[in-house]
């Protein structure tokens, strides 16, 4: 009969096919090298520790940190790690020992990976865990180098959550993906930049990057209390976001690369208080010479790492706290010591302890005192992730890039 299929020949194929894999892969955006992100076939990540949950993923997002990945001036990125820090889904399986989380809940994850019982958990410093990273001192995050735990990250259709009693936030039906996808890494992280640098109400506030974590920085500056803010960056459509919130754009391309100078005239020689968005790719790759290590990479060359740095150390308001949640990898030469401690200005730094900040954080969406999606530019399949890479990469036009699996 035709179209007629045996039952006998229809159970050996999809004995075949299990038996290859097929049903037990799962699509991810993988590392192969710097500039060279693929999708490719991966097996479906199971539960390992009885803490685990197995998260079906319905929105990931591309990080300007992921871009350091990209242009491979990470120490300890290896060929075949999936890349992706900023992810949410919905809880498909959950191992022996879960209790705050069951099957069907949906839940954002933070980037950084904690245990709950470490002093430094125990001290609500998650970003510093002392146990989810056994190949290193410093904490974990998913889809972040092996020395960074080497965990694979969130850029697929599923993903291995550990510690699931202690990292997943659960999220109201009430909210969208879009609306709660970024407590993951980039709003928490915009609040961290704003908190370490003690703002208070009335101050000004100069936020160094318009890219996603400056956006955030602002928002919250103001939720801080400040009176002015000032967002300092040469991408138009960056900055046109960051106006749209109230802040006062400085275009450092305009003034001679100088907005320290202009800072310091708005605040009638004052100063204000300063906050790195940036990081060490302060302007950007020019496509050839040595990356921020000194090794030759056709692919990747910062202008100068420590731009940004040698402006705030201009701009700030004597005796008042620098605050860098943008990321650095390495030592740098050239560091202006000198001015800052002329200036008697402190630093603070480092990553976002993400869990510190995201409850309170998603009730301020919740009640619409913040609203993430106009960050939001481009919403692509998963499958187009190597081309969004491309286009966030080039960062004209595109603030924020939303990835479905």
């Amino acid at each position: 009969m035709p179209g007629y299929v045996s039952h006998t020949k229809c159970s050996f194929v999809v004995q075949e096919r299990f038996q290859f894999g097929v049903y037990n892969n799962m699509k991810a955006l993988v590392y192969h090298g710097p500039m060279d992100v693929r999708i490719d076939d991966r097996p479906k990540p199971k539960i390992q520790h009885e803490e685990d949950i197995i998260l079906n993923v319905t929105k990931t997002a591309i990080c300007g940190s992921d871009l350091h990945l990209y242009h491979g001036s990470v120490e300890g990125m290896e060929p075949g790690q999936t890349l992706g820090h900023e992810f949410m889904g919905i809880v498909e399986e959950v191992g022996a020992e879960v209790h705050e989380v069951k099957q069907g809940d949906r839940v954002v994850v933070p980037f950084n990976i904690n245990c709950g019982r470490c002093w430094y958990c125990r001290h609500q410093l998650w970003s510093q865990c002392d146990r989810s990273n056994p190949k290193g001192e410093v904490g974990a995050a998913y889809g972040y180098t092996q020395l960074m735990g080497g965990y694979d990250g969130g850029q697929a259709e599923f993903v291995r959550v550990p510690y699931a009693n202690t990292g997943p936030l659960k999220v109201p039906d009430s909210l969208d993906d879009e609306q709660v996808l970024f407590l993951s890494d980039i709003i928490p992280t915009g609040y961290f930049g704003a908190d370490i640098a003690n703002i208070q109400p009335g101050d000004d506030v100069a936020v160094f990057g318009a890219g996603p974590v400056g956006y955030f920085a602002v928002i919250c500056s103001f939720l801080r209390g400040a009176a002015r803010v000032f967002s300092v960056d040469h991408w138009p459509a960056r900055l046109e976001k960051t106006k749209s919130l109230g802040a006062e754009t400085i275009n450092f391309d305009e003034e001679g690369d100088d907005p320290a100078k202009k800072i310091k005239e708005l605040t009638k020689g004052k100063g204000a208080i300063c906050i790195d968005a940036v990081g060490y790719e302060a302007v950007g790759h020019s496509g050839h010479g040595h990356d921020h290590r000194g090794i030759s990479n056709p692919a990747y060359e910062p202008a100068n790492p420590l731009q940004v740095i040698t402006w705030i150390t201009q701009a700030a308001r004597k005796y008042s706290t620098v605050s860098i949640p943008g990321v650095y990898g390495t030592a740098y030469d050239k560091f202006p010591l000198g001015q800052l401690f002329q200036r008697e200005l402190q630093i603070k730094m480092g990553q976002c302890p993400v869990k510190l900040y995201n409850e309170q954080l998603l009730h301020l969406i919740e009640c619409g005192r913040i609203n993430p999606t106009p960050l939001i530019s481009h919403k692509m399949k998963l499958d187009d992730a190597p081309k969004a890479y491309e286009m966030f990469n080039k960062k004209e036009n595109v603030t924020k890039v939303v990835l479905k699996p």
